[in-house]
Parts: C-alpha cells; structure tokens; sequence
C-alpha cells in the first residue's frame, strides 16, 4: 500500500484503518497493551507527581481518569492518564519508546468522548502503533545520545494518527493533524528521574487530543511537516542521517505489531536496567549470595542505555529508577525489584546504599542491537566476590517480557491485578475482564463503571 511521501502514507493509513484487513494477532497485541497500560496507570495513579496534577485540571464530562475518580475533558483525562501510566516506568517498551502509554490514554479519552467501539479503540492502536514503527524506523541512530525524549516526540504523531482513525478523519484531514502535532512535539531526556518525564508522555497523549480537535475545527498544516527538510524528523535526528527519502509503507500487511511486538516490563524500572536485574538475581539465587558477599559487580551494556541510567547514587524512588547502581542493588539485597523496592526508604537503606559504589558500567563497542538503535545486542554481568569467586551470566540477549520471550497472558493478568491493588482499586477483576473482552465493546462511555 504504498503511498507518496511520509505524511501523506500516514494519514492515508489512518482513513482507512476502518477497512483494513487487520489480523487477529494483531488485534489481541492491542488488547494485551490495554490490559497492562491501565494496570500501570492504576498502579501509578496516588503518586505525589499525579495528585498535584489532578489540582491543576478541572473537572469536565468527556472521559474518566483513573487517577482521583473523575471525568474531566478528554484532553486533561488522556494528560492525566498518560502522567500515571509512566510515572513508576513500568509500561510496555516498543519502537524506541514507550508506545502504548501516549496511544492507549489517548484513544480511550477521545473513545469515551465519542462512545466509539472498543474494536474501533483497538483498530485505533494498530494504526497507531504502525505509524510509529514508520517513524522509528528512519532513525539510524538512538535518540536517547541527543536530546529529545522519543516517546514524546514520536508519540504525539503516532498517536495523532491513531485518533485520526478513530474520528474516521479523511487523509486531507489527517495530514492536516499530524502537521500540528510535529509543531507540538516536545520533551527531552534531562528530566528523566523527575515528574516531568511522565509529564511529557501524558502531554504527548493531550497534544494528540488538540492537534486533532483544531484538525476538525478547520486548521491547517503543511504537507510535509514530518518528513520534510525542515521537518520534525530532521529537527529530532541525533546526527542528522534520518531517511526521509524512503516511501511510506505503513499497514502494507507486514504488522509490527505482530513481527516486533511488544516489550512488558517485569520490574517498574527504566527498561536498560531490565537484562541486569534478571541476570543480577540468577547468579544470586544460583551463588546463594548475600549482600556483603560482593566485592564488586560489573556491567557491561549500550551506549545509550547507560547515559540513560544516569544515577549513580540515587536519592529517592523517582532518581533510583534511572540508576543501574539501586536496580542491582535491590536485586541483591531483595532478589526482587518491585514497589517496594522504590520506596525513597529503601533507596536510601545503608545496606543498599553501601551496595551503590560496588558496580561499574563498561560500554559494549560490540555489535548493537538491531531492534534497539543504542543499545548492545548483548548485556553481560559479571559478580566478584570477597572470596574469590567470579560469577559470569554470560551474554544476556532479551529481558524476560520481551517481545521474543513475552509475558503469558496469564502472567500479564496476575501483572495488572498487583498494579491494580497497589493503586487502590479493591476489586480490579471486572474491569479486567472487560478489558479482555474490549472488542466485544459497544461503547467505551461506560469502562469507567
């Protein structure tokens, strides 16, 4: 289904995400991103970051948030939504970023306002889905070693595609809102380890919600405003060798979806970290280690992956999931890295904070990871310790929870009801079941219920 140039093969791909011939593998993928996102958002929905935005907003009628109980306008509740979906990172990974925490937040708001299906929410996730992997794909190189935050910038077009389906916009119009969302992207790594972060992820699913609301009221963009010489893509390459040139070919029958899929997240942490912890507990569990059994520990990883992990001796539970020094820390002290191992007390236990100086970062000059731009195709940790012993994981290719050792959907369940109770939410399994039955939806107005 080629078509000419990048905005254009895009919004085409929108107007007729309706029709198209999307498999059932696909359509169960976009089930499962909604089952985990709104397990995550619950778990995320009483952090101090999410509750001061909830005083920030007004109430409204379009859409429920998780977060305080409450309908607000479909922009704020997408914003807010999206803000606890990433505030603990512990949403999916996919296309250089976090896919589903700006698509799902998103299509579920501008659902709930226009009481769409939910077979048209999930059409609306492929869609989008689609056209990120159309954008990230163009990019040679990690955009974690520049400045801007991939899942923001990225995620507002995608996303702005998927409620271009969903509002069963033509091209003409869809090209017109993916143009307003390039000129809306925005969000750059230095505020990783802060609020800001899942700020810029809930703004990206808002500012989806905008570009196409002025879409319809009649605003206008240009015709190349993504792929164009002065276009987004170019303004986001790290080194400028993004292909701008290559035709569009989004929802030709080859599903990302379903050939890359979707990376869940086993711990609630960055997910550079995710290959060290697994490792970090294997060889703990297997050595019977103790804490004060370890002389030193050694990680070797991307280059990408430990500017990302930028905290070294963290402060609190926000800085400590940007810190492979806790992350490995906690897996040895707790054989676990969960909730209760961000707690700010934990981070700054003596015992786990003695363990901090022990580990070191080598940077992988070997071959990168074909599927992640910055990252090694293989991280590897090795633990000395006081007794002379050498603890070797070997090459670690996936995390558990990749896409090419994926959660179960019963894993996947049991995911979603410990996020769901450690937000508050007494009695999650209802929701849940409609949740994997969102296709059977006549209309998502009442999900909330």
């Amino acid at each position: 289904m080629e078509r000419t140039g990048l905005t254009a093969g895009i919004a085409g791909l929108a107007a007729d995400a309706a029709k198209l011939a999307i498999p059932p593998e696909a359509i169960h993928a976009a089930k499962r991103a909604f089952v985990d996102t709104l397990g995550v958002i619950l778990a995320g929905r009483c952090e101090p970051a999410v509750r001061i935005m909830q005083g920030v907003l007004a109430d409204g009628a379009e859409a429920f948030a998780w977060p305080g109980e409450r309908r607000l306008a479909a922009r704020d509740a997408a914003l807010l939504n999206g803000m606890a979906g990433h505030v603990l990172d512990y949403d999916d990974v996919a296309q250089a970023g976090h896919a589903s925490v700006v698509l799902v937040p998103a299509i579920l708001a501008e659902a709930q306002r226009l009481d769409a299906s939910g077979i048209a929410a999930l059409r609306a996730y492929v869609a989008g889905f689609e056209t990120w992997a159309e954008l990230a794909r163009r990019e040679p190189d990690a955009f974690h070693l520049g400045s801007w935050h991939p899942t923001a910038v990225l995620g507002i077009v995608a996303t702005t595609a998927a409620l271009a389906a969903l509002n069963r916009f033509d091209a003409a119009r869809t090209g017109h809102a993916l143009a307003i969302a390039a000129s809306m992207a925005s969000g750059v790594i230095a505020n990783f380890g802060t609020p800001m972060k899942p700020l810029q992820a809930g703004r990206a699913a808002a500012g989806a919600v905008e570009a196409v609301r002025l879409a319809a009221a009649g605003i206008t963009g240009a015709a190349d405003a993504i792929e164009g010489e002065h276009g987004l893509l170019r303004a986001i390459s790290p080194h400028g060798r993004v292909d701008i040139a290559s035709p569009a070919t989004p929802g030709d029958g080859h599903w990302r979806l379903v050939e890359q899929g979707l990376s869940v997240k086993r711990y609630p942490v960055c997910y550079a970290s995710h290959r060290a912890i697994d490792a970090t507990i294997a060889l703990a569990e297997g050595a019977g280690l103790a804490p004060a059994d370890v002389a030193s520990i050694s990680v070797t990883l991307g280059r990408a992956p430990a500017e990302t992990l930028r905290y070294h001796h963290p402060r609190d539970g926000l800085e400590a999931r940007f810190s492979l020094h806790h992350n490995v820390a906690a897996a040895l002290a707790d054989r676990a890295v969960g909730f209760a191992q961000l707690e700010d007390a934990f981070v700054r236990r003596p015992d786990v904070t003695a363990l901090y100086p022990l580990t070191r970062m080598t940077i992988s000059e070997a071959e990168p990871c074909p599927e992640q731009p910055g990252m090694a195709k293989f991280d590897r940790v090795i633990i000395e310790t006081r007794d002379g012993r050498r603890l070797d994981s070997g090459p670690l290719r996936h995390a558990r929870g990749h896409a090419a050792c994926p959660l179960t959907d019963d894993e996947l369940a049991a995911k979603f009801l410990d996020c769901a109770r450690h937000g508050g939410l007494g009695q999650p399994e209802g929701l849940l079941e409609r949740l994997w039955n969102l296709d059977r939806e006549a209309g998502l107005r009442s999900l909330a219920a």
